[in-house]
């Protein structure tokens, strides 16, 4: 099996992964999740990282959902590593080598963006 193809499988066992804790064990209300980026839309690169966009119902502010998550994803996904990024914009997420970045958007950010970018979303 080829490299590529391998890391492939592997992104695709830590998505479904993550999508299950964001919407039955994150604790909020997910209104919204969908996958975006290169390994979306099939341009990826072997070091290219997931990206997921997701809105929680009535829109809960990021300082307040990430310090939060950070502590779940921790605690749920024992071999991560996980940062905030900068201005409270991303948590980073990475489980051995795979790479994942979450995005906290506005109810109606997500929505514009999964048409204007034809998002995968998933919920």
């Amino acid at each position: 099996m080829s490299l590529k193809r391998e890391k492939d499988q592997q992104y695709k066992s830590k998505w479904d992964s993550i999508l299950n804790f964001l919407i039955n064990n994150s604790g909020y209300p997910i209104s919204g999740v969908a996958r975006a980026g290169s390994r979306r839309q099939g341009d990826w690169n072997i070091n290219s990282d997931l990206d997921i966009r997701f809105a929680i119902a009535r829109d809960p502010p990021r300082e307040e959902v990430y310090p939060k998550l950070k502590s779940l994803i921790k605690t749920n996904f024992k071999d991560s590593s996980v940062r905030i990024g900068s201005s409270y914009n991303v948590i980073n997420i990475e489980i051995g080598e795979l790479s994942f970045d979450l995005v906290l958007l506005s109810q109606s950010k997500f929505e514009k963006q999964v048409k204007t970018d034809k998002l995968e979303r998933i919920k």
